[in-house]
């Protein structure tokens, strides 16, 4: 893949681009250290790069961050002898042809059983049957905590949020959470029930979730790193 490069200040921005017939909307994404756009195939690279040229402070501050950190989760292929991510761990994914399709979850390692289904399908499908479980914990001790309880909990597969809180009080959960390990779970679900007391990101809200959780920014920065290869 060819790459493409901008000048901001005195340093340069390396990119590459990947046009889809499918896109109606330039989006950028950064992946460790390196940086992809994904545009339609009417975009011109002119247009990419004002668009790199007006993200360039935001595109740095993200490297840097990174710090070509490599995420501790690795991306599942649904192969056999591979893993699949749960809780913070790569468990090792075993599949065997059955006349059902379930998963089963023995001495930290996943056998996938299948008939119809696809292996992928069956992996999240258990990802949905067990989320229910695991986001009760965190969302009863910190109704407790907190003194505020969610109208409804909503459980689904999103690809740009981890989580949000509407004002009427119904959270929402991105079930790919459960491949993170504990303790950002439950910043998650933290972050989002201080959402029922302060609407924004103000100073308070942020005082609010120092108080409950004072290494909170470690759990946001992990899931930088490793939420690309969790969606």
């Amino acid at each position: 893949m060819k790459k493409h490069k901008i000048v901001y200040g005195n340093t340069e921005i390396e990119f590459k681009i990947i046009k889809t017939a499918r896109r109606k909307t330039s989006e950028i994404v950064i992946k460790y250290d390196d940086v992809f756009i994904r545009a339609p195939c009417s975009k011109s690279i002119y247009d990419i790069e004002t668009l790199v040229k007006g993200k360039a402070g935001w595109i740095l501050q993200i490297l840097k961050e990174n710090n070509g950190k490599k995420p501790e989760i690795m991306l599942p292929t649904y192969k056999q002898n591979t893993t699949l991510p749960y809780l913070g761990k790569n468990i090792g994914l075993r599949i065997v042809k059955d006349d059902a399709d379930y998963l089963e979850s023995l001495n930290d390692e996943f056998i996938i059983h299948y008939k119809n289904d696809t292996v992928k399908t069956i992996y999240e499908k258990w990802l949905f049957s067990i989320s229910p479980t695991i986001f009760n914990l965190h969302i009863e001790k910190y109704s407790a905590l907190l003194n505020v309880k969610p109208k409804k909990i909503l459980i689904k597969k999103l690809k740009s949020r981890w989580g949000s809180t509407t004002f009427n009080g119904t959270i929402n959960l991105n079930v790919n959470l459960i491949k993170a390990p504990v303790e950002v779970i439950e910043y998650v679900v933290l972050h989002e029930m201080g959402h029922l007391i302060e609407k924004n990101h103000s100073v308070m809200f942020w005082k609010l979730i120092q108080k409950y959780m004072s290494n909170y920014s470690e759990k946001a920065k992990w899931l930088k790193i490793n939420g690309i290869n969790l969606v």
